[in-house]
């Protein structure tokens, strides 16, 4: 490459300069936040195969 990008160097841009990772980001909060699925916190009570965790991986299915 002849020519680093200015933005690429200094963090100054000129023309269009987008942060598109912000951007998703913002999006995907909007997503979520247009769902209005209301939570006050964590669930009450948890499944009772969370409380002991000594079982090898993969012994409830899937790949390991």
């Amino acid at each position: 490459m002849k020519h680093m990008p200015s933005r690429d160097t200094t963090g100054k841009c000129r023309g269009e300069c987008r942060d598109r990772v912000f951007e998703g980001e913002r999006e995907r909060q909007a997503r979520i936040d247009a769902s209005r699925f209301g939570y006050s916190g964590p669930a009450p009570s948890s499944p009772s195969w969370t409380s002991s965790r000594n079982d090898p991986p993969g012994a409830l299915g899937g790949r390991v």
